[in-house]
């Protein structure tokens, strides 16, 4: 067992059925009727059996789906990767957690969320996964969001508020500097940290605390946008007061950029829908950073469930008759999943994270249902490593697919290059890159797929590219926040080819398309000072070279030969033998590629063996096209079929290597 979610994890859960204190707030009478449903159960046993629950979530979903009306924007379609939990991560295996990143993306999620705590980033075992991790999300072109938390112990056993401030801050300044999010949230769920910290503690510490906090963050990654939130459960009042109280007063900060909100219960989407209309009157962005469906309880909890406080002594996940994972609740968690969907298109919200994505690759039976069970656990891991979705995951990628935004996937024009993954064995084309590798590089010829990018076909006419192009029009904001507008070589409906800006900073960056119509799609690159790809004669990314031999011969005079021929069907290029004539001729291959000319340094590989690069650098005839000149030597004479490769290092020693691509030798 890797995953154990202990007594503090209880927030996130709910208290739907417990009907002695149950709070129905005036949403409209369907959903009040809806929930009289609950109430079947005999007056002899307040909890209600297991059908019954489920019978009236549907119902309540039902009830809230008839109530919301057509989407008023597109949603972001995120996923909170559990694994990378802070109290998790540790324990979890690498394998697994970059599986769960391609399960997810499979499962339509366009970005991806975890919970580090404070000291996540003083473990170097800790610090190495997450770092193979964000490069993974990144590599894939998804979102990022990061909400921090603290853990019990983390920072001392009685400690005051001031300790977990010295700690945090500049473990949230080095989170943010290190991964380079798109949003970061400074505190959700304040009662829920007090709760952990073992304190009671006031508006004016948190509000302080994020004036604190998020300079320190915008100053460590300029594009991130900061925010803050919380809950409400009409079952918990205590709480459910202090966290309106915090949410109220965060709404208000002007450093924030927007507000989250937790769902996991039913009985306060009318406070949801207030707390949405504040954050709009405050010009702040508003979306569900976590929610999954309600948890089937006891009625009423046990005595020791909470302390005098209203603080749950023990996890939610613990107390529940039947576990959140558990193969009965299936369809009704998809159905939950379409609700919030839905809710939130209405209501105007960024976007939706579920948070119990253990149940998109597996579920498990009455004992073994539980994240944290180590039978279920190991369940979830094997389906990762199987690539595996149920039921539940299928239903959250359709409603991506209707709901989502427009998203727009970019990678090299030269190398189309894909990512593997066990969840999609078999794309990779270059017209379907389901797992592309999206990153880039300054003044890289880059090729963004979509739908809808442009309202008509046009090319540019010239080496110098315009920034409109058949009525579409592409910006890109780095991670320095500094927007661009962006040169174009091509545009149609399915496919615009760009050029990066040369002045385009590394780090992850925002890429819109704007078609005539005005339709917009979004995506994430990875900008990198290099990111090598390889033109190819089928123009694909793999098999022959487009690439031109040129023999100097003793005499003095030059002789040159393309390296492929081609058919006349599509995708029939092959690599033509080059030959490398006497042994007093000089035979040179030029290789033409983009995304490199950045470079600190180019290698370049035949059949393994390390070739002699006599230039790598910029075409010089074509905007973004990159060449590089390798002199081929007598001894690969009579090798035949063989492969080459560049890999290429930045100034930080860091390396990237490009396609691999085919010559023939003679």
């Amino acid at each position: 067992m890797f995953l154990s979610r202990p007594a503090w994890w209880g927030r996130r859960g709910t208290l739907w059925v417990r009907l002695p204190t149950l709070r129905i707030p005036p949403l409209v009478s369907t959903l009040r009727a809806a929930l009289v449903l609950v109430l079947v159960s005999s007056l002899a046993a307040e909890t209600i059996l297991e059908a019954q629950f489920i019978s009236a979530v549907n119902a309540t979903i039902r009830a809230l789906l008839t109530i919301v009306g057509p989407p008023q924007r597109p949603v972001v379609f995120s996923a909170n990767l559990v694994f990378a939990h802070g109290s998790a991560i540790a324990n979890a295996p690498l394998d697994a957690l970059l599986d769960y990143v391609d399960g997810l993306k499979q499962a339509g999620a366009q970005r991806i969320e975890f919970n580090p705590g404070v000291t996540s980033l003083a473990d170097p075992n800790v610090m190495a996964k997450y770092d193979a991790l964000v490069g993974h999300i990144r590599q894939l072109g998804l979102g990022l969001a990061i909400n921090p938390e603290v853990n019990p112990g983390e920072v001392g056993t009685k400690p005051a508020f001031q300790d977990f401030q010295n700690a945090a801050l500049p473990a949230w300044q080095q989170l943010a500097a290190r991964y380079q999010p798109d949003n970061f949230v400074i505190v959700h769920e304040a009662s829920t940290m007090d709760g952990r910290l073992g304190l009671t503690t006031n508006i004016t510490a948190w509000h302080n605390f994020i004036l604190a906090a998020a300079p320190l963050i915008k100053a460590a990654s300029p594009h991130t946008r900061v925010g803050a939130g919380g809950f409400l459960n009409g079952a918990l009042p205590v709480l459910s007061n202090q966290e309106n109280a915090y949410w109220l007063d965060f709404v208000n900060i002007p450093l924030l950029d927007f507000m989250t909100m937790d769902i996991y219960n039913v009985d306060t989407f009318d406070q949801y829908i207030a707390w949405t209309n504040l954050a709009h009157a405050n010009k702040k962005g508003v979306y569900i950073e976590e929610t999954w469906a309600p948890q089937y309880l006891p009625s009423p909890l046990p005595l020791t469930a909470l302390n005098p406080s209203g603080y749950l002594r023990t996890s939610l996940d613990d107390l529940a008759l039947v576990g959140p994972c558990d193969l009965d609740f299936a369809g009704m968690d998809g159905n939950w999943l379409q609700a919030m969907s839905a809710f939130a298109a209405f209501y105007g919200m960024e976007s939706i994270a579920p948070f119990t994505t253990e149940a998109f690759f597996a579920l498990g039976t009455l004992g073994h249902d539980k994240p944290g069970d180590s039978t279920y656990d190991a369940s979830v891991v094997d389906a990762l490593r199987k690539g595996q979705l149920t039921a539940t995951a299928n239903t959250y990628q359709s409603w991506s697919r209707q709901l989502g935004i427009k998203t727009a996937t970019s990678l090299s024009s030269a190398s189309y290059a894909t990512v593997p993954s066990i969840f999609n064995p078999g794309c990779g084309a270059a017209a379907n890159p389901c797992m592309a590798n999206a990153t880039v590089a300054p003044d890289e010829l880059v090729s963004a797929f979509g739908a809808d990018l442009a309202n008509a076909s046009a090319v540019a006419s010239s080496a110098n590219f315009p920034t409109t192009l058949g009525g579409t029009s592409v910006t890109l904001v780095d991670s320095a926040n500094t927007t661009y507008s962006v040169p174009l070589f091509s545009a149609s409906p399915l496919q615009v080819n760009y050029l990066v800006p040369p002045g385009a900073k590394p780090g992850p960056a925002t890429v819109t398309i704007k078609s005539g119509d005005g339709t917009q799609a979004t995506g994430i690159v990875q900008v990198a000072a290099a990111a090598p790809g390889l033109y190819t004669a089928n123009a694909d990314g793999k098999g022959a070279a487009a690439a031109i031999a040129i023999t100097a011969h003793a005499d003095g005079t030059e002789s040159s030969q393309l390296t492929f021929s081609c058919g006349s069907a599509a995708g029939s290029c092959m690599a033509q033998p080059i030959s490398l004539g006497s042994p007093s001729d000089t035979v040179v291959v030029e290789l033409f590629g983009t995304g490199l000319r950045h470079a600190s340094t180019v290698t370049v590989q035949i059949n393994q063996q390390s070739i002699p690069v006599l230039y790598a650098g910029p075409q010089g005839g074509y905007t973004g096209l990159d060449q590089i000149n390798v002199q081929i030597p007598q001894s690969l004479a009579g090798s035949g079929p063989v492969s080459a490769v560049v890999t290429v290092q930045d100034a930080a020693g860091n390396a990237s290597t490009s396609n691999t691509v085919a010559l023939a030798i003679q």
